[in-house]
């Protein structure tokens, strides 16, 4: 729950088309920037910040940016502690044009009084970019017909297409640091998964329908 792994997403997904009334559902992408997985981690009574799933030193970067915004993160959160136990935020700690690194959140995470969790589209309004929208803007529609696994090779598919453009070599980018990756949330409301899609470079072409994500060779 700590990094931005989408486990098990063609079961889930059949698991929640059962379920759903809708005729048709969408999903919405934001570009997945290279970096590390970080999650900052809301109680009542506490504020945690966490890299690559380890608990990251107070003198960390991070860790002073989540404290540097604190009282930002209480204030849009504090309506949702009311019912959940906690609230985890968990996006990429990754090179940026205005400092060293910065945060890029994606999933917000809320943890019932139970222990159930459910994930949602990051829609706070915390730190200075949220809210632009930036790497915003791809869907894909599905209809009833569609199930879990062909759900996940389409969205894959076309993860792939909008971060391997022609014209630039997959060793270009990821030279250059460039997204390789798409986050897809269900705009359709909470229920279906979310997947985390993203290639890395390997010898051999590989898929992994359990984490959500594969990888790919360089050019």
């Amino acid at each position: 729950m700590l990094t931005l792994d989408t486990p098990d997403f063609p079961n889930a997904f059949d698991d929640a088309l059962k379920a759903s009334a809708k005729s048709k559902l969408s999903y919405r992408g934001k570009l997945l920037l290279p970096g590390e997985d970080a999650a900052i981690v809301v109680r009542q009574d506490a504020l945690h910040v966490f890299l690559n799933g380890h608990p990251t030193a107070a003198d960390h970067p991070l860790a002073m940016k989540a404290a540097d915004f604190e009282e930002e993160i209480r204030q849009a959160t504090k309506r949702d502690l009311v019912r959940y136990r906690k609230i985890i935020i968990v996006g990429r700690w990754h090179v940026s044009d205005r400092d060293p690194k910065d945060f890029e959140p994606y999933v917000t995470r809320k943890i019932g009084r139970n222990g159930a969790m459910r994930s949602y589209r990051y829609t706070y309004r915390i730190f200075p970019c949220d809210g632009l929208a930036s790497g915003d803007g791809y869907f894909m529609s599905f209809d009833r017909k569609a199930d879990g696994a062909s759900a996940y090779k389409a969205l894959a598919a076309l993860t792939r297409k909008v971060t391997a453009p022609e014209g630039l070599s997959e060793r270009a980018i990821l030279a250059l640091d460039l997204p390789r990756g798409v986050v897809w949330c269900p705009a359709t409301g909470a229920g279906f998964p979310i997947l985390v899609s993203e290639w890395t470079a390997s010898a051999a072409a590989t898929q992994d329908e359990t984490s959500g994500k594969h990888t790919a060779p360089t050019a």
